[in-house]
């Protein structure tokens, strides 16, 4: 019986791993890693990929996000001595000074092809008024962008034990960075010349220090587009990758590894994933649309007669060749945009829209064996029928006064399209809301930290806007 009982197990074992998805995998010297696909969001490879390491000046791409959503290229940013000089001596730095003044554009250039840590220091201050503030941004940022185990603490990169990220979240922000235009853009120029420095009046010659992404380097890699290298005594090597290939856009990130390894390393992973996997659109999209719409409304999500549609044609990253025939999916509710649509929902009762809570429809994630391989953004459709039913008794009237009119059908028309409209609006309003309080919340921490009032802070603006025009 033991014999069979072992015998059977055997079998069903085997039957399991002829069905599960061969995603590949290489040998890497990095002791943590990940390979991700940018459009998708799949995973398609990792190493130790949520342990906690330490990320050197892969930083400055987190730290360049922050900035570029805050500022604009020609403002203009002073070089304090704290800047300059509360840095690690012998680090990386532009040969700036104290005193000088470069645009944002000239900082991020210093910032991502040279990893100059005053320019880092720079920004930092000029965006939030302090590293520590900065911090906070960069923080916020991150979990925004779906990182959980990872702490910033300056916005160079510079050692500190409580600074820390993993492979998987730097995998994320390095998406994130691949859907910036001007991130994009800055990383083109492999050579970038900083002017107008006290050090280097003739001017200082800022090179890609990538090396992956330079032709005359034995590690050219023509699919490198950009990316971010970095090294402490504590880090060891880490690297952070972007990667296009046709139609195809993949990250890489490795942390803890030793030189030259971490750029064969991020090779064999490029190759792993061009090679070995593809992008395929989602089957059966109906009925997948289907079993998500019946489990909104069994949770009262969703009215019955609502109806949903994903954003746009859902892609998923997958061994070559497979099937989708395990494909499963998550709903992921977002409690948090709920709460703030809450005052919304409020506004838009009061004006004759639709309910607001629907605009917050979850975000549905797909998975093969476990694995993320792709991700979709729902909106629904409604009919007059139910807008009217969530429609104010005002829109309700002007809409029935004019149903014996010869013009019913263009006012139907005119109804539906407010509708949409109203729907658009409220998630606007709920989108500029939202924003809002995240200001107003940084504002009061950070001037909680400068231990200074609101009066004050205005008076330090005021007198800094009036050195600048001097």
């Amino acid at each position: 019986m033991l014999f069979l009982l072992l015998f059977l197990w055997g079998v069903l074992w085997e039957a399991e791993s002829v069905y599960a998805a061969n995603w590949g995998s290489v040998e890497l010297t990095a002791e943590e890693a990940v390979l991700m696909d940018a459009d998708t969001g799949a995973v398609l490879f990792e190493k130790n990929a949520e342990e906690k390491g330490y990320p050197a000046s892969i930083t400055k791409v987190l730290t360049a996000l922050v900035v570029l959503e805050h500022t604009s290229p020609d403002e203009q940013v002073s070089f304090s001595h704290d800047a300059v000089y509360n840095v690690d001596q012998g680090s990386s730095n532009a040969q700036i000074e104290a005193g000088d003044v470069l645009t944002v554009n000239d900082c991020l250039h210093a910032l991502l092809l040279k990893s100059a840590n005053e320019a880092a220091n720079a920004l930092a201050e000029h965006v939030a008024g302090s590293r520590e503030a900065f911090a906070e941004m960069m923080n916020e940022k991150a979990k925004e962008l779906g990182c959980t185990g990872s702490h910033f603490q300056n916005p160079s990169g510079l050692f500190s034990e409580e600074q820390y990220t993993t492979a998987k979240d730097m995998g994320l922000i390095a998406i994130a960075a691949f859907h910036n235009e001007e991130f994009m853009k800055i990383e083109k120029d492999l050579r970038y010349t900083l002017s107008g420095l006290q050090r280097l009046p003739e001017g200082n010659i800022l090179y890609m220090e990538h090396k992956m992404m330079l032709p005359e380097s034995r590690f050219y890699d023509s699919r490198v587009v950009a990316g971010k290298t970095g090294y402490t005594r504590d880090s060891g090597n880490t690297l952070l990758t972007l990667a296009k290939e046709g139609d195809r856009r993949l990250v890489t990130v490795v942390l803890k590894d030793k030189s030259p390894y971490h750029y064969s390393d991020t090779s064999a992973m490029l190759n792993l994933g061009f090679q070995e996997t593809e992008k395929q659109s989602l089957e059966d999209t109906e009925g997948f649309l289907e079993k998500i719409r019946a489990e909104l409304v069994e949770k009262g999500t969703l009215t019955e007669e609502t109806k949903l549609h994903f954003s746009s044609k859902v892609m998923l990253t997958l061994p070559k060749g497979e099937t989708q025939e395990g494909i499963t999916y998550l709903v992921l509710e977002n409690e948090a945009e709920k709460k703030e649509l809450s005052e919304a929902e409020e506004k838009a009762s009061d004006s004759g829209m639709p309910d607001a809570k629907d605009s917050a429809l979850p975000h549905i994630v797909f998975l093969l064996d476990g694995r993320k391989v792709g991700e979709a953004n729902l909106y629904r459709e409604q009919n007059i029928r139910v807008m009217l039913s969530e429609a104010s008794p005002k829109t309700k009237a002007a809409f029935f006064a004019v149903t014996i009119s010869g013009f019913t059908i263009m006012i139907a028309i005119a109804v539906f399209l407010f509708g949409g409209g109203a729907l658009y609006g409220a998630k606007n309003f709920a989108d500029e809301r939202k924003r809002r309080k995240k200001w107003k919340d940084r504002r009061k921490k950070r001037l909680e930290e400068m231990k200074i009032s609101e009066e004050e802070f205005r008076i330090l603006l005021e007198k800094r806007k009036k050195e600048k025009k001097n």
